[in-house]
């Protein structure tokens, strides 16, 4: 019984840690975090999710960063420019973010 309580703690826990140091994008004048794939992250920099809602910022209802965890992502398999790898998560099943579309 004292074992199955134990491993349910560490679940919780892992699951709020999870979401604490989520990575989302933001830009300094946007009101909005994004995920790293959305059409509308634009110039934003990357920050962990605590921060951009300390900072008073809200989901973007397009990418909808907050059901990442229901999503499967996979990173990118195009490349940029340089020839390295695309460093975005998507979750289309062709995996590629809208860039490499």
């Amino acid at each position: 019984m004292k074992r199955t309580i134990l491993i349910t703690c560490f679940l919780f826990f892992g699951l709020v840690f999870k979401g604490i140091g989520q990575t989302v994008y933001s830009s300094d004048k946007g009101e909005k975090y994004h995920t790293a794939d959305c059409r509308l992250s634009g110039d934003a920099e990357p920050l962990k999710l605590s921060a951009a809602k300390k900072a008073g910022k809200g989901a973007c209802d397009i990418c909808k960063p907050n059901d990442l965890g229901k999503a499967k992502l996979n990173q990118c398999s195009g490349k940029t420019a340089d020839g390295t790898r695309c460093k975005r998560m998507t979750s289309n099943k062709n995996k590629k973010c809208y860039q490499h579309q």
